[in-house]
């Protein structure tokens, strides 16, 4: 798997790019080089912290990566040397890095100048690498280079103000919290997943290409052409072989005279104490396909291990969509979540027209059912600010990997609009789980060697930046 390190703008004050160090130099790709240069922009940026599915995210994130660690970095002013460098803050995955004078009470540029570096990768040392392995350290300061005892004083004060650097085996480090998030599936692997030709049941696939935590699933029994699918490792619509037959899920592609295993329990989530799944149990939900919506959902077939077919709105026959889903799933959402958050339901109908002044109450009550009781099923609010910019997979077409905003947000979801695409194209927009594996960081897509479909968007004024805290 490739894992290519980015390619930081070589001044944060400046902007300019003639003094990329050589280091650091690659293919031009996309990617957020231009966002990062005004410092105003940045703050818009997603933290680390914020991810817990993305490598180093959640709280690792917040121990390892720290504000004021010091580094040894590529020397912009001379090929082939570094110099110690103190992190100055980060946007995703990217730091902003300072470096270090010789005297450290000293002010003024000089030709000192901040720099973005790729965190999460091999470009950064730490403190003491140079000397340990004979790389040649030189300042960057022109007045530091005509100190006779530039190296020495350097260090000795590094060594008074005692600073947390990086770990001795940082890039494997990296590596191995990127490979942590592609363990489940492995190329050539057979595995059950989600139908693309209708997403109520399952399909025999392989796994042909793996890319940090997203693998290209070859479906069995379709045209040699068909291009397949990619899914993230921890999708809930990939599953191990002989899934479909303990859960009670259709699947195509199956043999009748092949005893399939029964996957480990760990594929099964745990169904909280006191939840039970009954035909006809309704409730709200992303819509599966149209994934700006959320709709009125409810339980066709319940299954096994707290599985049912769950079915979009069926006073809609010609556009209601079946779905295997699990009860703890984050598409399945309780009556009156979108009330309770103040976003649009899409409404069931009535004599062809949706139901005004619609009441769960009135409608449960006429129609003879019950709400699907989710109480016992407890997800954390998110903690994304509207406005703020990450990098998503489009679900739609999962190759597409690009910068999105988040433009609002209920409960534990969060909604995306894709960069580059108008406003006015409800399709730009996805509900999505604060906790999904198909949300990253930026610079993501920098860190793992995948393309960045497009340039990320500055801040739009539309959206205002506040904590999600309702």
């Amino acid at each position: 798997m490739p894992l290519n390190p980015s390619t930081p703008s070589a001044s944060a004050e400046t902007g300019t790019s003639e003094e990329i160090p050589p280091q650091l130099k690659q293919q031009e790709l996309i990617n957020w080089n231009e966002y990062l240069v005004k410092t105003l922009d940045v703050q818009w940026i997603c933290g680390v912290e914020y991810f817990r599915n993305a490598p180093l995210g959640g709280s690792k994130w917040q121990k390892y990566a720290k504000h004021g660690m010091v580094m040894e970095v590529p020397n912009p002013k001379m090929e082939s040397t570094y110099w110690p460098a103190i992190v100055f803050g980060f946007a995703g995955y990217n730091a902003l890095v300072e470096f270090v004078r010789v005297d450290p009470n000293e002010r003024g540029s000089d030709g000192v100048r901040k720099l973005w570096i790729p965190f999460l990768s091999n470009v950064p040392k730490p403190l003491g690498h140079c000397l340990k392995n004979q790389i040649l350290l030189y300042p960057v300061s022109k007045k530091d280079q005509q100190d006779p005892n530039f190296l020495e004083k350097t260090y000795l004060s590094l060594a008074e103000r005692d600073l947390p650097t990086l770990k001795p085996n940082h890039w494997e480090y990296c590596l191995e919290q990127i490979k942590s998030t592609g363990k489940r599936f492995k190329v050539n692997e057979v595995v059950e997943a989600l139908d693309k030709l209708n997403c109520g049941r399952n399909r025999m696939g392989l796994v042909t290409m793996t890319l940090a935590n997203r693998i290209h699933v070859q479906y069995l029994d379709l045209n040699e052409d068909d291009e397949g699918f990619w899914f993230s490792q921890q999708s809930e619509h990939v599953h191990k072989l002989g899934w479909s037959h303990a859960v009670g899920s259709g699947i195509v592609g199956a043999r009748s005279s092949i005893a399939y295993p029964l996957p480990d329990l760990s594929e099964f989530p745990l169904v909280p104490t006191g939840v039970s799944v009954e035909a006809t149990d309704m409730f709200e939900m992303r819509h599966p396909v149209l994934l700006h919506t959320i709709c009125v959902g409810f339980v066709i077939e319940p299954l096994r291990f707290g599985y049912f077919v769950a079915g979009t709105d069926w006073t809609r026959p010609d556009k209601c969509v079946k779905i295997v889903m699990h009860v703890t799933s984050d598409y399945i959402l309780p009556i009156n979540f979108c009330r309770k958050h103040d976003i649009d339901l899409k409404l069931p109908m009535k004599d062809g027209k949706p139901i005004m002044n619609f009441s769960w109450r009135k409608y449960l009550a006429e129609m003879g059912f019950k709400a699907l009781n989710l109480s016992a099923i407890k997800k954390e609010p998110a903690k994304f600010t509207k406005g703020c910019k990450l990098e998503a997979v489009d679900l739609k077409q999962p190759t597409y990997l690009g910068p999105a905003t988040v433009t609002d947000f209920a409960g534990h979801l969060i909604q995306i609009h894709f960069d580059r695409h108008p406003r006015t194209q409800e399709s730009s927009f996805q509900w999505v789980s604060a906790e999904s594996p198909d949300i990253y960081p930026a610079c993501y897509s920098q860190a793992v060697g995948h393309k960045l479909a497009c340039k990320p968007e500055r801040p739009n004024p539309a959206d205002s930046f506040y904590l999600a805290n309702r």
